[in-house]
């Protein structure tokens, strides 16, 4: 039998009383660690309760995937001869691929559920999730170019500034350079550190440090309005035909009624982007323009600077 326990999201003060005395009068199941990375551990070795942890794996791996699938083969290969109890951080259902490979491995699992890291994470950034949340994961980068800008958005596993420079590389694609990320360090701990940063400095902010318990948090773009042109583009029809000076016209003439609409309110400006990204969708520099970043606002504002220049 695997039993996949949860120490919760920081240190031993969030450890379960029922987890705890699981661990205090086991005397024959075999203790293993995903990472000695995490503060409850501490509970371990002012315990001295005899454990081992999966470290060894994070550096044989070159990336995340094999590592995680080189911990859960382990653990079962560990179960043919013993009872396991793996202990993993927060919840063992809440972000944590091997909980998921052991399931799958049709093995005999109990999960005994720990605090979520979750909780902590919605009080320190203090939105609800009813709203619309999603989870990722800073790890898995080519998940994140699908994500809603209108949910809230938290990002698990943010840690140095690498994984950060990714991931911001990422969201820049969806969200302004100037979209404010709060940082939270260590959620719901004594030591929990929470801080901003735009999407653009945000490796630079989060530095070199490596922290195994850093979350980002993404605010939803204001006004739940997308600002990316990407999302009122129609799929490209290589069929279209369209001359150059027609697509020059017809840009034209959408820029001037712009100009004479600037102080009208972003729905107004978001239907004639939508009208916009339809023309770009029959040049042939479509795929261009679909990679590259429009904040109407901005466009707006510098078409009201060139009326006013004259």
């Amino acid at each position: 039998m695997i039993y996949i326990i949860g120490l919760g999201p920081n240190d031993s003060s969030n450890i379960k009383e029922n987890i705890k005395n699981l661990l205090l009068n086991n005397t024959s199941t075999k203790i293993i660690a995903r990472t000695k990375e995490h503060p409850a551990i501490d509970f371990l070795e002012q315990n001295n309760i005899l454990f081992e942890t999966c470290d060894k794996f994070y550096t044989e791996s070159d990336n995340f995937e094999n590592t995680y699938n080189n911990i859960a083969n382990y653990i079962l290969e560990e179960a043919e001869e013993n009872d396991v109890m793996y202990l993993v951080p927060g919840h063992p259902m809440v972000a944590e691929l091997t909980t998921q490979l052991l399931i799958k491995s049709g093995k005999n699992v109990k999960v005994i559920g720990g605090e979520s890291f979750l909780d902590s994470c919605f009080n320190a950034a203090q939105f609800d999730p009813v709203e619309g949340f999603t989870l990722a994961d800073a790890t898995a980068p080519e998940t994140l170019s699908s994500v809603n800008p209108h949910n809230h958005l938290l990002i698990t596993q943010c840690y140095d500034d690498i994984t950060a420079a990714t991931v911001s590389c990422e969201l820049m694609e969806i969200y302004p350079y100037d979209h404010i990320v709060t940082i939270i360090e260590q959620a719901g701990a004594l030591d929990e550190h929470i801080y901003t940063s735009t999407l653009q400095e945000l490796s630079a902010e989060v530095g070199e440090q490596v922290n195994n318990l850093r979350a980002l948090y993404i605010p939803p773009l204001k006004n739940s309005l997308s600002y990316n042109i990407k999302d009122y583009a129609n799929e490209y029809n290589d069929e279209d035909e369209i001359t150059e000076d027609n697509l020059i016209n017809k840009l034209e003439n959408l820029v001037s009624k712009l100009k004479k609409n600037s102080d009208r309110t972003d729905d107004y400006t978001a239907d004639n982007a939508k009208i916009l990204a339809q023309i770009i969708n029959t040049s042939l520099d479509f795929t261009i323009a679909c990679d590259n970043y429009y904040e109407l606002s901005d466009i707006v504002n510098e078409m009201k600077e060139d009326r006013e220049n004259g």
